[in-house]
């Protein structure tokens, strides 16, 4: 199974937040089941700028955009996945080009924060925990953290 993290997801993976616990679950989840764990190229600009805009700069910012390479494949976007965003009932552009996308390569699922976004997706769009209560191994369970 391919497994496309949204932006906001991949965002929540350096906040210290029960986003952030929920969306590493999700990614252990996905490993322990070996999915493929997968981020679309055309929104690594945008989680660049967010993370800089979030105080990271130089060094910092370099390493954990070189880490998000060695989490997730990126796959691409092209030309017909531009165009059929546009034709896509989603109301935003961003959303709809990484669907558009995310169905090209054969992902499976979307993991995002903004399922309600996601409604006229080609792909399926889960939140962390709605994957994680989906495809978690029976028995294992995930300490609560309070926040």
């Amino acid at each position: 199974m391919n497994i496309c993290f949204d932006v906001n997801a991949i965002i929540h993976l350096y906040t210290n937040t029960r986003e952030q616990a929920e969306t590493l679950q999700a990614y252990d989840v996905a490993l322990i089941r070996n999915f493929e764990v997968c981020a679309p190229a055309c929104s690594l600009a945008d989680i660049h700028y967010i993370l800089h805009r979030n105080g990271l700069s130089g060094d910092a910012l370099r390493e954990s955009m070189s880490a998000l390479f060695e989490m997730f494949r990126v796959f691409d976007a092209n030309e017909q996945d531009g165009k059929n965003a546009l034709l896509n009932d989603m109301n935003d552009y961003e959303d709809a080009l990484i669907a558009e996308s995310a169905s090209r390569n054969g992902m499976d699922v979307i993991l995002t924060y903004n399922t309600k976004d996601f409604r006229y997706s080609p792909v399926k769009a889960m939140t962390p925990m709605e994957f994680v209560d989906t495809f978690k191994p029976h028995n294992y369970i995930y300490e609560e953290t309070a926040w």
